[in-house]
């Protein structure tokens, strides 16, 4: 009979100011502990140590045997680092569960698709973010038991909780480099208001860059129209693009946590949920933007703002975080014989 058993949770150098990659990782490390009693384990994330024997020891005399972790993946550090922690962990008959973040071969990085898959296979049980990721990983040879996200990633804040006001004005808030963003140049007659670091591109009348803030102090700016999702560099073969579809771009989590109306490609993840919950409006292709909205009057502004206020509070509090955790708790009570 299996005891009461302690759960940990990976977690990031909280001193890295990466935000979009270490923000959704240090949130849901602090749910977990703050809200179920999580112990804390900082890994280190986003930097490679080739001597990471000693390392990976230390971390792992930190867990009891027969607990459960929950790995954030990717680690950006090296699959050998995470590989080797893993191994060990597994010898303390640890089981491991990855919260799948991102899967680097579908953004166009350096790892294959069968790399990814073949760190993937290592866990025990995985969360990924949608149905399609899913079908593409075991239709190429994932064969772990998986569980798909519900919804976006979790954004804790200390802003206040504002109500947005109707304005024909389009945010976008993010990495700013032109392989990421460079099709924000080809917008014309959007009154479009443009946040974050890395801008290499000029913008086009009335559109604007208003400068960098941190998460707390951007979301008392966001307090007004609508939030853009879209990535790419402009060109029809972006590989950012074409994630979408697979992916929770964290920009919607932001918004949500602001308020704003969210605007996402109709094929892409997140736009399907948006239709899927009336949380937000949905175009086919970019150039569709100007007149979608102005389509959104003042009063059809305010009632999909009621949706949204729901979705507002939810990740300002964890709820989709936890929602993974109790869904990963019934997977495996149903998986028993691969709980270690």
């Amino acid at each position: 009979m299996r005891i009461m058993m302690d759960n940990y949770i990976l977690t990031a150098d909280t001193s890295l100011t990466y935000d979009g990659s270490v923000k959704p990782r240090t949130d849901i490390a602090d749910i977990l502990s703050k809200q179920l009693g999580f112990h804390k384990i900082e890994y280190p994330m986003f930097k490679k140590n080739n001597n990471f024997d000693s390392a990976n020891i230390s971390l792992i005399k930190r867990l009891t045997e027969n607990s459960i972790l929950y790995f954030q993946f990717p680690t950006y550090s090296s699959y050998e680092q995470d590989l080797d922690f893993i191994e060990r962990a597994h010898r303390k008959n640890i089981t491991i569960i990855a919260i799948v973040h991102d899967i680097n071969s579908l953004r166009g990085f350096r790892e294959t698709l069968a790399e990814d898959i073949a760190m993937l296979n290592n866990f025990d049980f995985i969360t990924l973010p949608s149905l399609s990721a899913e079908r593409l990983l075991k239709k190429n040879g994932l064969h772990v038991p998986t569980v798909i996200q519900r919804g976006p990633f979790d954004f804790l804040t200390s802003s206040p909780l504002n109500s947005p006001h109707y304005a024909n004005i389009v945010n976008y808030a993010g990495n700013l480099s032109k392989t990421k963003a460079g099709f924000l140049a080809t917008l014309r007659n959007v009154p479009l208001v443009v946040y974050g670091n890395n801008i290499d591109f000029r913008l086009q009348n009335p559109a604007y860059y208003a400068g960098k803030y941190d998460n707390d102090e951007l979301i008392t700016k966001l307090d007004s129209g609508f939030g853009l999702l879209w990535d790419g560099d402009g060109s029809s073969k972006s590989p950012f693009r074409d994630y979408e579809k697979y992916n929770w771009q964290y920009k919607l989590s932001l918004y949500l946590a602001a308020g704003i109306v969210p605007i996402a490609d109709s094929a892409s993840n997140v736009g399907k949920w948006l239709k899927k919950t009336n949380c937000g409006l949905v175009i086919n292709d970019i150039t569709d933007l100007p007149e979608m909205i102005k389509t959104i009057d003042k009063t059809a502004y305010n009632t999909l703002y009621q949706k949204i206020r729901i979705q507002q509070i939810r990740v300002r509090n964890g709820y989709y975080i936890k929602s993974i955790v109790s869904d990963v708790a019934d997977l495996m009570a149903t998986n028993k014989d691969l709980v270690k």
